[in-house]
């Protein structure tokens, strides 16, 4: 025969019941130290917090150089930053999109799929405005960009697949280019709607506009070289290649430079006044003694003063410490 429970006994059952159950949010921890959590199958973590970690810090080097890129694109103070690197569905990611907005598929050279780059609508209208001539700081219009404006904003992605091609170059051969451009995200299916991308989002500023850079990569792109994501922002600073020192050297080149020599002499107060037009100070230095060449206001080369002509001049001998200077192609002909 069954009783009735009183309300102790309801009271003290739902409490042994809550113990055993291992707090809230269906996680239990026993006493063998065995950890549960709860897992989204419908939203797998596809890339690793390391690989996250590592595309963050390989984006912070886009956008400094992007930054410069734009400024001088675009003629004004550009700043560009990185807001966050996150898996979404690809669903979820066109969802979070504004419609009508600028949204581009990209080409990735040798690695397999499709990329997505999409510049909101207010930075958008603010890039063509200042390619057209505009101060970029105009209320953008309630509409989507026309086939002219289109053509125009597409010169600024070129602009940026360049920037974006450097960035991955340390992690493998991956050559950023448009594929095709809409103004309806939905319209542009560069992957299945429940594939997880890679979301890494900037925060744009052009003059007073501010606006959102996004740019989704599919996650399967990277899992192809996940090794690669994991290690190469420690690539980053890579060594400069032939015709990247060609165009350094001749940029500095350019610089012009103070190149003198010194040489000091003591006099006393009463010889500094006894001189006369026509009198010799000794210098107190013998003549094939070398004299330390300078340029700027740092002792770069010893030498020996001569004469150029009817000018005065200075024959470099050896560097500041008294090795060889070490000339390029042509320069001992001169």
């Amino acid at each position: 025969m069954s009783r009735i429970l009183s309300q102790e006994e309801i009271d003290a059952l739902l409490q042994a019941a809550t113990s055993a159950g291992g707090g809230k949010g269906g996680e239990r921890d026993d006493d063998e130290g065995i950890h549960a959590v709860t897992y989204n199958f419908r939203k797998p973590d596809r890339v690793s917090k390391e690989q996250l970690r590592s595309l963050q810090f390989l984006h912070d080097r886009f956008a400094v150089n992007v930054s410069t890129s734009l400024s001088v694109f675009l003629r004004t103070i550009t700043e560009v930053a990185i807001a966050s690197v996150e898996q979404f569905a690809y669903s979820e990611f066109l969802m979070s999109l504004a419609d009508p907005t600028a949204i581009y598929a990209l080409s990735l050279g040798k690695m397999d799929g499709l990329a997505a780059l999409e510049i909101n609508p207010p930075v958008a209208f603010a890039m063509v405005d200042r390619m057209l001539g505009g101060a970029g700081n105009t209320q953008p219009p309630n509409r989507a960009l026309t086939e002219i404006e289109q053509n125009v904003l597409d010169s600024v992605v070129k602009l940026l697949c360049e920037n974006l091609t450097e960035t991955w170059h340390s992690i493998g051969e991956v050559e950023f280019k448009i594929n095709s451009r809409d103004t309806r995200p939905q319209m542009l299916q560069i992957t299945s709607a429940n594939e997880i991308v890679i979301l890494i989002s900037f925060d744009l500023h052009i003059g007073e506009t501010r606006g959102m850079l996004n740019v989704c990569i599919p996650a399967t792109s990277i899992e192809t070289m996940e090794d690669k994501v994991a290690q190469g922002w420690h690539r980053t600073r890579r060594e400069p290649s032939a015709l990247e020192v060609q165009k350094l050297n001749a940029n500095i080149g350019r610089v012009p430079l103070l190149v003198s020599t010194q040489i000091d002499a003591l006099l006393t107060a009463r010889e500094l006044v006894d001189l006369q037009p026509g009198d010799v100070v000794s210098l107190g230095r013998p003549v094939n003694r070398p004299v330390d060449i300078l340029v700027g206001r740092l002792p770069r080369f010893k030498g020996h003063l001569t004469t150029v002509g009817q000018s005065a001049g200075v024959l470099v001998a050896t560097m500041a410490d008294g090795s060889l200077p070490q000339l390029t192609a042509g320069e001992g002909e001169r």
